[in-house]
């Protein structure tokens, strides 16, 4: 399903043309070219608004076309005949086959029987390659350019890389053509998943936390806002797509740092199944959105002899031992679609293993990166974040959970629970 997004009162009466363009995956890597794969060009079903966006989604269903033409080399194009019935023009693996079917025949020169072989040949070329977005209102119409980044079995993922301004009245074929001058731009953080992100503030952690008051249980809670986020009920979100939740568990050993003044805050040593611990570092005086994080990874301590290691590695900072904890945490990992910003919310639910059972239960929703595309702006992440929160607060109360929206730390909860620590 198409996210929905947040209402922008200043779209009022404007439309978004959006088409989806199928060709030889050619126009996007080095590749040699299909001979006669042609490029389809599917009309799907605008959107009401004038705002932009950053990625979109589409699944299956949301690829059915309302029109569809083939271009030719002069940048012309001739429409097709739809289908009697209404079909999806991409299955998550290839050509929905149902639309294959009728391109065999719709393709075909008129007068002449369709050569099945050839046709199906070069139909087997095609993938998802770029998407158009037309806004035509008072001022001059441009068009939004986002190049496919990811395909999954469930989706594919565009994400913009310019717009440009035309005429109103410009053909299907000269857009494209115009459209496709600009499929470089940003190529190589497109194209190549490992590059498609870039961290905002290194070292940084930035999370909101929301605090449960009643004893509800995590995994149901997860499962509901994730089926929230699926059916668009939380606007302008949707999920990574093949990454959607991730699940995670913890035994934590906990330190907190005492001085000095500017080094106070939180360390935390996370077992590893390989025997290994990680170190947390985090760095904060109070609970805020902000705060610095850092790790050590693959540490052998034997004996789990923790303060004989901060003695020897950290030297100059006094430490204090607080209870151990488990953690089990189910993350959603959303996308906007207007900024490009990842988040995560992030359920979890944290045992005391000090013998108390005293546990404490939360959604934080956390900043985590941002998908590269043309026009990125790190100043919009903390109202986005914001937003985000606000829609997590909204749909617990619609369950009746009670909850407290803040910045309560592990470290706070940590403290107001001390006792004689594990060891």
């Amino acid at each position: 399903m198409t996210a929905q997004l947040p209402v922008d009162d200043g779209g009022v009466g404007t439309v978004v043309a959006r088409r989806l363009i199928l060709a030889d995956a050619a126009y996007q890597y080095t590749l040699a070219p299909v001979a006669d794969a042609p490029v389809l060009v599917a009309e799907l079903v605008p959107e009401e608004g004038a705002t932009t966006r950053a990625v979109e989604y589409l699944r299956q269903g949301d690829t059915v076309a309302r029109a569809v033409a083939v271009l030719d080399a002069t940048d012309g194009a001739r429409a097709l005949v739809l289908p009697a019935e209404p079909l999806a023009t991409w299955a998550g693996t290839g050509l929905d086959e149902a639309f294959t079917d009728h391109l065999r025949t719709a393709l075909a020169a008129p007068g002449q029987a369709p050569d099945s072989g050839s046709t199906d040949e070069a139909l087997a070329a095609l993938g998802p390659v770029m998407l158009l977005r037309t806004h035509a209102g008072e001022q001059q119409p441009y068009t939004e350019v986002l190049m496919c980044t990811r395909i999954r079995a469930i989706g594919a993922l565009f994400v913009r890389v310019a717009q440009f301004g035309h005429a109103a009245d410009v053909g299907l074929g000269e857009l494209v053509a115009a459209a496709f001058k600009h499929r470089t731009e940003l190529e190589d953080f497109v194209r190549i998943e490992g590059n498609a992100y870039l961290g905002y503030e290194k070292d940084i952690e930035i999370e909101e936390k929301v605090t449960l008051v009643d004893d509800a249980p995590i995994w149901p809670l997860t499962k509901s806002m994730w089926t929230a986020v699926e059916n668009g009920d939380f606007p302008g979100f949707v999920t990574d797509p093949g990454y959607e939740l991730t699940r995670w568990h913890f035994v934590q050993y906990n330190f907190e740092v005492l001085a000095p003044d500017d080094e106070v805050g939180h360390f935390a040593f996370q077992e590893r199944a390989d025997g290994t611990y990680r170190l947390k570092m985090k760095k904060f005086a109070k609970d805020s959105l902000r705060r610095i994080e850092t790790f050590r990874n693959g540490l052998e301590i034997p004996g789990a002899d923790f303060e004989g290691y901060l003695a020897r590695e950290f030297p100059g900072l006094s430490f204090r031992r607080l209870p151990g904890l488990r953690r089990t945490k189910f993350d959603i990992n959303v996308q906007s679609v207007t900024t490009g910003h990842c988040f995560g919310i992030e359920t979890d639910e944290v045992t005391l293993s000090d013998g108390s059972g005293r546990k404490m239960r939360q959604v934080e929703t956390e900043y985590l990166e941002t998908r590269r595309h043309d026009g990125m702006d790190g100043t919009s992440i903390d109202a986005e974040l914001g937003r985000l929160t606000s829609l997590v607060e909204a749909h617990l109360a619609g369950l009746g959970i009670a909850a407290n929206r803040g910045l309560y730390s592990k470290l706070s909860f940590l403290r107001d629970s001390s006792q004689p620590a594990d060891r």
